[in-house]
């Protein structure tokens, strides 16, 4: 419950950033920075309990309000299964939405992003639930702008799940398109 209201601050405390981000910020031109994206990619997710290394695609979508401020939303199916304790897992689905943070480094963008994301595996016969559920999500990752609407991105996500569910890393390698 502790970690629950702590996210809900967080995420009240970001969109009020955010918003008065928006509401505040001069146009840079720059508009590989700013505008609507989307994204799609490769996921590697290594679960800490479970001890299974899965991989999947990716699609995001997102909106970068300023060259500094955005919101994406997420979506990830899984394309493998692994042994782990007890048996095979499978990423069935993720889900989740996040805020996002950048800093423009000439044709880079380092960025941090937080969330909460909703993750289930598909599991052995009577295994425990682990890394499946509701999670809170925060990572990094840097962007590369190779050309006026297009970048690569890689990022690196912690999820920590709630009720002592257990944690996992996610790594992704996306391409972006911007609109």
């Amino acid at each position: 419950m502790k970690t629950l209201i702590i996210a809900g601050l967080s995420a009240l405390a970001a969109s009020s950033i955010l918003v008065a981000t928006a509401a505040s910020a001069q146009t840079t031109g720059d508009a590989a920075r700013t505008g609507t994206y989307g994204s799609v990619g490769i996921i590697g997710d290594n679960t800490h309990r479970t001890n299974a290394d899965l991989s999947g695609i990716n699609a995001r979508i997102g909106q970068r309000f300023t060259p500094n401020w955005g919101v994406e939303g997420e979506a990830a199916f899984g394309t493998n299964k692994d042994s782990g304790t007890g048996g095979d897992y499978r990423l069935t689905n993720k889900w989740g939405a996040y805020g996002v943070g950048y800093v423009p480094v000439g044709d880079f963008d380092l960025l941090a992003r937080a969330g909460v994301a909703d993750t289930q595996l598909k599991r052995p016969a009577g295994a425990t639930k682990d890394e499946t559920g509701t999670s809170i999500d925060y990572g990094v990752g840097a962007q590369y702008h190779m050309a006026p609407h297009y970048a690569v991105r890689a990022d690196i996500t912690k999820s920590d799940y709630l009720n002592h569910k257990g944690s996992a890393n996610t790594t992704t390698l996306n391409l972006v398109r911007q609109f």
